[in-house]
């Protein structure tokens, strides 16, 4: 089974750079609702980190020779909302719909 290439976007966004763009997103969002910030920063943590993990144990099994690229922005897709959650909630009032 032929590999494809990566696509041009994983050539030219380094994973640097895919994190800040993810927590500057992310930060906007738990300034402007904390709530729905809280809410989508579980789901599409949640799904990255489970998606990471799943083609980690496949790749355990079976090698199918992945570019390190997609490791590497899947750790980012992972770790950008924790991140951000920290921040929003040291730069803003806490968590409202707490209260």
């Amino acid at each position: 089974m032929r590999i494809p290439t990566p696509s041009p976007l994983l050539k030219t966004l380094g994973s640097m750079e895919a994190f800040l763009v993810q927590v500057v997103l992310y930060l906007l969002l738990w300034l402007w609702d904390d709530y729905l910030a809280a809410v989508l920063s579980l789901i599409f943590g949640g799904i990255a980190l489970s998606v990471l993990l799943l083609a980690k144990v496949t790749e355990w099994i079976e090698p199918s020779n992945a570019p390190k690229a997609y490791y590497r922005l899947m750790v980012v897709f992972s770790l950008a909302p924790l991140v951000a959650a920290v921040l929003g909630l040291l730069l803003g009032r806490g968590v409202s719909w707490l209260e």
